[in-house]
């Protein structure tokens, strides 16, 4: 699927294909395709969001969005590079033109997109050399679909706590996290979907999961973080984990962390975990008395394990701690 992905990510979707585009990746296509458009290249003296006046920035198209009380907009970002942090918000969507040539460079600055109490979609383009490059707040909803996730000071993606119904889902798909200073993925309590995907690079962990998650985590590439490529607290976590390579980490593929005695459920299915520098998956303990059953035994009541490859991790395949 990566490389299927890769062979598509530089073209542009013109007519009836762009429609299926974004059909594709879950974006509502009007009958126009797109409400407004940016380009910062434009010499237009007039900005009006049209296509023949295309706003310069993406932040002067959020501004008149919020400003005449629209919402649910398609805003269509051509190539060029964008050097400034964008607040997505009133539900509308980001599409970039070409996603490795339109590019969010939020050099130094806090954040590349914050999204606020929205539920949007960003899709096609690169954000990059944020403080975090993606932070979602509480209340939003974000479908986060062949983009480029890179270079961030921190963390590549903050979801913050909230719900774990579908109403604040967050969803990545068909895209890559690379090279974040800190974790690839930092994401609290919510339901998540991350598939089809490239994680790697990161200071820290590829992915950190805190307590009482929902979702599938499946058919990612997670490998040569510096730390643990997955990393979860199970209280309350009712996750799947199918499908995965998860490879050269500098710690585990995969570490399990216990804090009190609150049971969760995590599926590990089909994955491939080889070559870490640790164990393959690690189990580790941290209750301080509170578990009232032998550790061993409380993990094969949260764990299901089915048909993965773990071999050649430097500490060996499992280690209980």
């Amino acid at each position: 699927m990566l490389e299927h992905l890769k062979q598509k990510k530089h073209q542009i979707f013109p007519g009836a294909a762009l429609a299926v585009f974004l059909l594709f990746f879950g974006i509502p296509a009007s009958g126009d395709l797109y409400d407004f458009y940016v380009d910062a290249s434009s010499s237009a003296a007039k900005e009006n969001g049209s296509e023949a006046y295309p706003f310069k920035t993406i932040g002067a198209a959020i501004r008149h969005i919020e400003s005449e009380s629209f919402d649910n907009k398609n805003i269509f970002v051509k190539k060029g590079t964008y050097a400034e942090q964008v607040e997505l918000t009133s539900d509308s969507n980001l599409i970039g033109e070409n996603r490795s040539e339109t590019i969010i460079d939020a050099t130094g600055r806090a954040y590349g997109i914050y999204f606020r109490s929205t539920n949007s979609q960003l899709s096609n383009l690169t954000v990059k050399k944020a403080v975090t490059n993606i932070r979602v707040n509480k209340r939003s909803r974000a479908v986060i679909a062949n983009c480029t996730i890179k270079e961030s000071m921190s963390d590549g993606i903050i979801v913050d706590r909230s719900g774990n119904s579908k109403k604040y889902k967050f969803t990545f798909k068909y895209g890559s996290v690379e090279d974040s200073g800190k974790r690839g993925m930092y994401i609290f309590k919510r339901q998540v979907e991350i598939r089809n995907s490239l994680i790697r690079g990161s200071g820290e962990e590829g992915v950190d999961l805190h307590a009482s998650l929902r979702g599938i985590i499946r058919d990612n590439e997670i490998k040569s973080n510096g730390e643990s490529g997955i990393e979860m607290i199970l209280a309350g976590t009712k996750i799947t984990i199918k499908g995965n390579s998860l490879s050269s980490n500098g710690a585990q593929g995969i570490a399990i962390q216990v804090y009190n005695s609150k049971r969760g459920t995590v599926k590990l299915t089909s994955n491939s975990i080889r070559n870490n520098g640790a164990y393959g998956v690690r189990y580790a303990r941290y209750d301080r008395g509170k578990l009232k059953m032998k550790f061993k035994d409380f993990i094969a009541k949260c764990v299901k394990r089915r048909k993965n490859s773990i071999g050649a991790n430097s500490g060996g395949d499992y280690g209980y701690q």
